[in-house]
């Protein structure tokens, strides 16, 4: 008889066991209705954790129950966490999202840290109060080392506990945010991720070009609260998807930009996305004002106090990353809130004699185009027609002397051309893509 009590005690035992660790392990999506209790959150540092009924079960989220965290005094970063089962994986599933709602001001930063071995962690904004949104942070390129996921809601404040410092969640999703961006960036397709990363008070969106409704373009604004190094990252902090190829002999990038004033000094950084102290920068102006141009930027001719080239590459460094910064060097109080436009970053030079002024009365159709490019003039002849291969190489040059002009790209290989177009009006540069 002692020996079946013994027996059914130690079967007793290991059920419990099992549940246990059936309760403990998580994995994504989360809803917070069955799977996580309160007693899976880990808090640190004056955040308390917890999984409740709704009590704001309306617009976005009407779900049972959700998770909340009220912060009330400890550290600036206080929180809480929950460990999953297995590592995160983001080589196809590259983004993270999460239902929030707060009373807090908008704009209160909410931080989603990622730990492991070793951890990582993205900031967004809150873009309404009162009500429910949805926030996203991505994490393209990270490797699969973590297991842990840290919710630090109003980071850099601390809590006291009232309403503007408790903070509802729900419905955490993993998912494809966008094929890895990469050079050249023109910020038309479909299934790339072009989030920007901004810092120093920028701010950045993909808008449609206010001079061009069927181009996209990143609009920048630096605010009037901008730092003097306020600028835009190309891309998220995974960088481009293959380095850049700087060598001495060809240190070259070229982006289209649009600026209000003539003369504003840009700044192009680039950098390794492992290593932020592996830099190089430099710097030229823009020449004209209220309209678009490409400038050239050589990371031979550095910017003054930043890292050489040349020592960079002796030193093996690679870059995969490039930031831009509008008016560097003035601080947003100082020239007032200013909104600037970028497009077209590419690596190598600009095709030599190249006249940046933009043409009006151009129309290239159709591009792509796997057979033919038609380019017409509206309003005067076109003079000269060059088209420049991804190497700028010359591999066309046509003088047409006529409204319209046609390209056979029958022969030439998948890709991006630069066509050089002459009228009497001045010189265009247009990019086209063949299929």
């Amino acid at each position: 008889m002692l020996l079946k009590k013994n027996n059914i005690k130690t079967i007793a035992t290991l059920i419990l066991l099992l549940i246990t660790s059936i309760t403990y392990s998580q994995s994504l999506p989360i809803d917070f209705e069955t799977a996580v209790v309160t007693s899976d959150f880990i808090d640190f540092d004056g955040g308390t954790g917890t999984v409740i009924a709704n009590p704001q079960a309306n617009g976005l989220n009407t779900s049972t129950m959700v998770a909340q965290i009220v912060r009330d005094g400890g550290q600036t970063w206080a929180g809480s966490k929950i460990q999953l089962d297995a590592n995160l994986d983001f080589s196809s599933s590259t983004s993270i999202s999460m239902k929030v709602y707060t009373s807090a001001p908008i704009g209160t930063t909410v931080k989603f840290k990622l730990e492991g071995s070793g951890e990582t962690e993205r900031d967004a904004q809150t873009t309404v109060s009162s009500e429910w949104e949805v926030l996203t942070w991505d994490f393209s390129g990270e490797p699969a080392n973590y297991n842990e996921i840290v919710f630090m809601f109003d980071f850099g404040n601390v809590g006291d506990g009232s309403a503007s410092s408790t903070f509802l969640f729900d419905d955490i999703e993993q998912f494809f945010g966008g094929t890895q961006i990469d050079l050249p960036v023109d910020f038309e397709g479909s299934i790339i991720n072009y989030t920007t990363t901004d810092f120093g008070g920028n701010e950045s969106s993909l808008v449609a070009d206010p001079t061009d409704g069927s181009n996209m373009v990143i609009k920048a604004i630096k605010t009037a609260q901008a730092e003097t190094w306020a600028g835009t990252t190309i891309g998220t902090p995974a960088g481009f998807a293959t380095d850049i190829p700087l060598t001495l002999t060809n240190s070259k990038m070229t982006v289209k930009v649009w600026s209000p004033d003539s003369n504003t000094p840009i700044r192009l950084k680039v950098e390794d996305s492992n290593d932020p102290t592996h830099t190089c920068e430099t710097e030229t102006n823009t020449t004209v004002s209220g309209d678009w141009e490409i400038i050239e930027f050589d990371f031979i001719n550095q910017a003054p106090g930043t890292e050489l080239l040349s020592v960079g590459l002796n030193m093996g460094w690679t870059y995969n990353m490039a930031s831009i910064f509008f008016n560097f060097g003035t601080d947003g109080a100082t020239a007032g809130e200013k909104t600037y436009y970028f497009d077209d970053v590419e690596f190598g030079e600009l095709p030599q004699g190249t006249n940046n002024i933009e043409v009006n009365g151009l129309n290239v159709f159709p591009n792509p185009s796997n057979s033919q490019w038609t380019i017409s003039s509206e309003n005067t002849n076109i003079t000269s027609l060059q088209v420049f291969d991804s190497q700028a190489k010359l591999i066309l040059n046509h003088i047409p002397n006529s409204h319209i002009a046609k390209i056979d790209a029958s022969n030439f290989a998948q890709g991006i051309y630069l066509a050089k177009i002459s009228t009497n009006s001045g010189t265009s540069l247009i990019k086209l893509l063949k299929e």
